[in-house]
């Protein structure tokens, strides 16, 4: 492999991992406003993918807080293990 070719690829890879890291840590008004940016591309490129992306991003932001599992208030059971780590000694 060539060291052009090497670096090109280095540079793809570099620049998708800042991309998804970028997705990853928006918040999710910023997400769907990133999608409805992209909405504005050809049909053609943007159609499945995008409607999935769209549908599961409403779906977090319908879902809370997301400082749980469920997306809800935290149950009690749930504050009274919250110092317990598994293996560590007990306090």
């Amino acid at each position: 492999m060539s060291l052009v070719l090497q670096g090109v690829v280095a540079g793809i890879v570099v620049a998708a991992c800042a991309i998804y890291s970028a997705w990853r840590l928006a918040s999710l008004k910023l997400r769907l406003r990133v999608i409805e940016g992209l909405g504005a591309l050809p049909p053609a490129l943007t159609a499945p993918w995008l409607a999935a992306l769209r549908r599961r991003s409403l779906a977090r932001l319908a879902g809370g807080c997301a400082g749980c599992a469920a997306g809800g208030a935290p149950t009690q059971d749930a504050a009274a293990r919250r110092n317990q780590t598994p293996g560590a000694l007990r306090r």
